[in-house]
């Protein structure tokens, strides 16, 4: 089924099944980079950000694709390659797929990475220091709902929410 966006409710299964591609994406693509290959030890926690965790949180929204960030240990002397994207497909599922999205049999999943401070502090709170910076990124992030998809600690936990914020 084809459709701009999906209104299929995001379960935990969907978000099981993202957070597995996403490390998935990592292994099999950004960690074969010279600069992400050093990052492959310094995963803090996969999270769903943007439109999917709006609408899994408020089931109204809808779904066009899907958009993991993985937050890693900074600290390195270059930085997780932060202008990367990769591409993967959520496959065939109730959530269809868009229909610009050609080549994927399902919604598309984007997987973004960023190299953080994360020196003092757990993964989490690290990731909640991120998001109340300064940079571009982490302004548009905090206009939605962040939810954790990895560690299993953070499984499905609301991260961040612009309403609980304001």
């Amino acid at each position: 089924m084809e459709t701009e966006r999906s209104y299929e409710p995001l379960t935990n299964d969907d978000l099981a099944r993202l957070s597995g591609i996403a490390q998935d994406v990592l292994r099999k693509r950004a960690f074969r980079t010279p600069v992400g290959r050093q990052y492959e030890d310094r995963l803090i926690l996969l999270a769903l950000c943007q439109g999917g965790a709006q609408h899994y949180v408020d089931g109204v929204t809808g779904v066009k694709d899907l958009d993991v960030w993985a937050f890693f240990r900074g600290g390195l002397e270059k930085p997780f390659p932060w202008r990367a994207r990769w591409r993967a497909d959520f496959g065939l599922s109730r959530l269809g797929r868009h229909p610009a999205d050609k080549g994927c049999l399902g919604r598309r999943v984007d997987v973004i990475g960023r190299s953080i401070p994360a020196i003092d502090t757990n993964g989490e709170d690290a990731v909640l220091d991120w998001l109340q910076g300064r940079s571009q990124s982490a302004r548009l992030l905090v206009k939605r709902p962040v939810i954790g998809l990895f560690p299993q600690a953070l499984f499905a936990k609301p991260l961040w929410s612009p309403l609980s914020r304001s």
